[in-house]
């Protein structure tokens, strides 16, 4: 499946403060862009609604989503991340500042949250697994806000980085996490990495399987 290269989001705390005061915003930001994408619940909603119903299947499935995105969330606002948008199983999320460092943690963090959802099961005994796959890259992005003050505004990141990450998400297997090719290099010394996988355009992104050193949290005040 063929991604978008730019994507919308609620803005983040720090620009909804500059916003409130009328100040200026720089169009220009050097970060992170963390790609989260969750995968199992196609078996896991027609299991639930088999054994529930449609209506009683769909808020089952919340009772277990909303908990779980809390969760991951909570992670990347622990390392100073925000989403940027929700697409169905998905989020895509901007680390200001980061080369890399806080945006693989929060991946590895991420992890360990999915590892309580390895192994579910369903009221009817149904047995199901989710798992969740992570793509970074690093670089600078283009980022506007849009829309009506009486309406909505809008954060808007866009750019290569993102449009990379987007496309090594797509060499990224269920339960890892990948990073582009500058932040594989720039954080060789951190970062203990698996393979490298590359696409039919010669895209490389390396495998993630662990950190060298501590990162730590970068959490929001």
């Amino acid at each position: 499946m063929t991604r978008l290269a730019t994507f919308a989001a609620f803005v983040p705390i720090d620009r909804w403060q500059a916003l409130a005061t009328g100040a200026s915003l720089p169009d220009r930001a050097v970060g992170a862009a963390l790609f989260a994408d969750v995968s199992g619940f196609t078996p896991l909603t027609r299991a639930l609604a088999e054994e529930l119903g449609p209506k009683r299947g769909a808020e089952e499935m919340l009772v277990l989503l909303n908990p779980l995105f809390d969760a991951l969330i909570g992670e990347l606002h622990r390392f100073g991340g925000a989403v940027i948008s929700f697409a169905g199983d998905s989020i895509t999320c901007w680390l200001e500042g980061d080369d890399g460092r806080r945006a693989i943690a929060c991946g590895l963090a991420m992890q360990d949250v999915m590892r309580a959802y390895a192994s579910l099961r369903t009221a009817g005994g149904t047995p199901l697994s989710l798992f969740i796959k992570l793509a970074i890259a690093v670089g600078p992005a283009r980022r506007f806000v849009v829309g009506q003050e009486a309406i909505q505004k809008i954060d808007i990141v866009a750019g290569d980085t993102v449009t990379r990450m987007a496309a090594i998400e797509e060499l990224a297997q269920r339960g890892e996490v990948i990073v582009d090719e500058a932040a594989a290099l720039r954080l060789f010394d951190e970062v203990e990495f698996g393979p490298w996988r590359s696409d039919e355009s010669g895209l490389r992104g390396r495998v993630v399987l662990g950190l060298r050193t501590h990162i730590l949290p970068a959490p929001w005040p």
